[in-house]
């Protein structure tokens, strides 16, 4: 009969080795991403709450929670509806509602009996009316959790970690590894102004797209837009650095974005062409889109980079994310 004891016992001496974990045939990176590989906000809201029992002082100032705390409670039901996350203290009750789109929760939240209210979002406005309601972004908590991943409480720490790596996997904050270009399609005026006047792009929402880690914005200008206007090249030729990047949906909430990012002034000097892009595109929340507002505009590439070094044929760009030695290993050609 094998001798168990000698076995365990040298097992001991050796380093454990590390295997592969798949979830429906994909690799899985993270002790949350292990309960499934799609962005889900029961998931991100059950580690969180899990971590803010285990150290609630943090998440009590990041959140705006007075008093001592007591208790935490994952979706619990109220009349109307299922709170994210609910925490007892000392004084009183607060709740954190957490999307992971573009939707504002704060309507939701009012339905919820709570001291505090704290919203979770991508979105948060410039300022709110309700005393009681603060917005922290998902950036806000990722830098939490990296002061976290530092405790000297095991448990703590791997949690933190993980929760954050299972963010940036997802693409919800930056890391260091950011990639460096976003590239996209300017082929109308309206857009080439903004770009080139305003320093300022706009695109559709994605969720889960890599925009949030991007860098520098590389527009690719097209033939008709080239054609018509006198020192535009076809290709991509300028960069512009990413200074931050917005949501909004209605144009209240675009304006709002905008004059808190640039100012006031900014927005009256870019009036009239702030206009034509109220004129030219539907503004309502159904249509959710991000804005990149960006540095100056600068030319790097000159000749510019024809697409058909970046992708076969000329069709749309393909790819959209870029190195600079992608695009200069491109311009060389």
């Amino acid at each position: 009969m094998p001798d168990y004891r000698s076995m365990i016992g040298s097992a001991r001496d050796v380093d454990p080795i590390e295997i592969e974990l798949l979830r429906g045939g994909e690799l899985v990176s993270t002790l949350t991403g292990a309960f499934g590989q799609s962005l889900k906000e029961t998931r991100l809201t059950a580690i969180l709450g899990y971590l803010i029992a285990l150290h609630p002082e943090p998440f009590l100032s990041l959140f705006g929670f007075g008093g001592v705390p007591q208790r935490v409670c994952l979706e619990t039901r109220h009349h109307e509806g299922r709170s994210d996350i609910l925490i007892e203290t000392s004084i009183g009750t607060g709740v954190i509602e957490a999307k992971i789109d573009a939707t504002d929760p704060l309507l939701q939240s009012g339905r919820y009996p709570a001291r505090w209210i704290a919203l979770l979002t991508h979105r948060v406005p410039r300022t709110t009316t309700i005393k009681r309601v603060r917005y922290v972004n998902w950036q806000q908590l990722a830098r939490l959790l990296e002061s976290l991943s530092r405790s000297r409480r095991t448990q703590l720490r791997l949690l933190s970690e993980d929760l954050l790596k299972y963010m940036q996997v997802h693409h919800m904050t930056r890391d260091r590894k950011s990639v460096e270009i976003y590239a996209r399609e300017i082929n109308e005026p309206v857009t080439l102004a903004l770009f080139l006047k305003a320093q300022l792009y706009g695109c559709d929402y994605q969720a889960g797209s890599r925009l949030a880690e991007a860098l520098y914005f590389a527009p690719h200008f097209g033939k008709s837009i080239a054609n018509e206007y006198p020192g535009v090249s076809i290709g991509v030729s300028y960069v512009a650095r990413i200074e931050s990047v917005g949501n909004a949906t209605t144009w209240q909430e675009f304006r709002e974005l905008m004059i808190g990012k640039r100012g006031g002034a900014w927005w009256n000097r870019h009036k009239s062409l702030l206009q034509d892009l109220r004129r030219k595109w539907s503004w309502n929340k159904e249509k959710h889109r991000s804005f990149l507002l960006l540095g100056k505009p600068r030319l790097a590439f000159n000749p510019p980079v024809r697409k058909e070094n970046l992708q076969r044929g000329k069709g749309w760009l393909s790819k959209r994310f870029y190195s600079f030695d992608e695009l200069f290993v491109a311009w060389g050609e």
